[in-house]
């Protein structure tokens, strides 16, 4: 077993195990993301992510110097790649596993089609496995209240003087009965680490006027697409990895 002294600077410019390591792992970034890849079926570049780092800490610093010189040899290799472009890449970073023993939440994207979605699912044969949060409801001086003592993952305004909102207490009174929480929430929930399954409904030119029937009244077909392809953007954001299933 060979051991390795740790270095005592944190510049990846003086560890060329580092910088080797960073260079390599763009070049399966690179080889992933060509659509000439002759392994497009297995969807592979939809099973990487990059995270862009935070300027904040000495860790990221440093990443972000590695990344730096892999761009800069990048863009000397292949001037046309988009990968070069932009990239904060950082090489090692930690992650911890999470794993929920309670039933998760259960959220829809987009949001316009989650309501009938919903009850589509509570009226299915497997409807005893979920059931949707209830609210709190209360006035406006009731929800700036929460504002200051709770976290408020999901509101909205019902009337000038009263507030719908969810909490986690609500999600964890579901959980408690072995359900699943349907919510109707946008993607913006998962910044409060709800861990949620996030079910998105991927909606094209090709097949929107299967979603006829679940638009609202005034939504217009060419208004509902575009919202789905900004729905989708937010998807691709997530600092997570997804799996797609074919309907």
């Amino acid at each position: 077993m060979t051991w390795t002294q740790p270095l005592a600077t944190s510049d990846p410019r003086v560890s060329p195990r580092l910088s080797r390591a960073s260079f390599l792992f763009g070049q399966l970034l690179q080889f992933v993301s060509r659509s000439e890849n002759k392994y497009n079926r297995m969807n592979s570049n939809k099973r990487v992510r990059i995270i862009s780092g935070s300027p904040m800490g000495s860790l990221a610093r440093s990443s972000l110097d590695a990344s730096k010189l892999l761009t800069e040899k990048h863009e000397e290799m292949d001037p046309e790649s988009e990968l070069s472009k932009g990239l904060s890449l950082i090489p090692y970073s930690l992650v911890r596993a999470f794993y929920c023993e309670c039933r998760r939440p259960v959220l829809f994207t987009p949001t316009i089609l989650a309501k009938t979605l919903v009850q589509k699912l509570l009226n299915s044969g497997g409807s005893m496995e979920f059931t949707i949060c209830k609210s709190d409801i209360v006035t406006r001086d009731g929800f700036l209240k929460k504002q200051k003592t709770e976290t408020i993952i999901y509101s909205r305004e019902k009337n000038p003087n009263t507030f719908e909102c969810i909490v986690p207490a609500n999600i964890e009174a579901v959980a408690a009965k072995n359900k699943h929480c349907l919510l109707d929430g946008g993607i913006s929930c998962l910044r409060d680490l709800i861990y949620p399954i996030v079910l998105f409904i991927r909606v094209s030119e090709k097949n929107t006027k299967r979603f006829r029937k679940l638009l609202p009244p005034p939504e217009k077909e060419e208004e509902f697409l575009g919202v789905c392809l900004l729905k989708e953007k937010e998807l691709e954001a997530l600092p997570c990895l997804y799996a797609t299933v074919e309907a």
